[in-house]
């Protein structure tokens, strides 16, 4: 992860970020929230990390939110980012690890 710094104590939305980042470097795809091979998209990641057991549902929306806010930053949108031609997972994994780092917007 490209961070000097990691709160011992993350938020609940911040972890399913950062869990998402990884899903995402484990296969990931474009123009589909999940492909055959069994990659995943940005969102795709997302989704498939906040299904999991004892996931608050506000911690996906604050944890999209986060993404959102970071990535329209960028002037773009969540699904036109990761679409993005010449995207690569590797970018689209540290976008998720940025927006869960930047807390100005909580």
């Amino acid at each position: 992860m490209p961070f000097d710094f990691i709160p011992t104590e993350l938020e609940p939305w911040q972890q399913l970020l950062l869990d998402a980042a990884q899903r995402v470097r484990r296969g990931w795809c474009q123009n589909a929230l999940n492909d055959d091979r069994g990659n995943v998209c940005l969102m795709g990641a997302l989704l498939e990390v906040s299904s999991r057991p004892g996931v608050q549902a506000d911690a996906e929306t604050t944890a999209y939110w986060a993404l959102f806010q970071h990535i329209v930053n960028r002037a773009q949108g969540v699904v036109d980012f990761n679409d993005t031609p010449g995207r690569t997972a590797e970018e689209v994994a540290s976008a998720m690890e940025a927006a869960a780092m930047e807390t100005a917007h909580v």
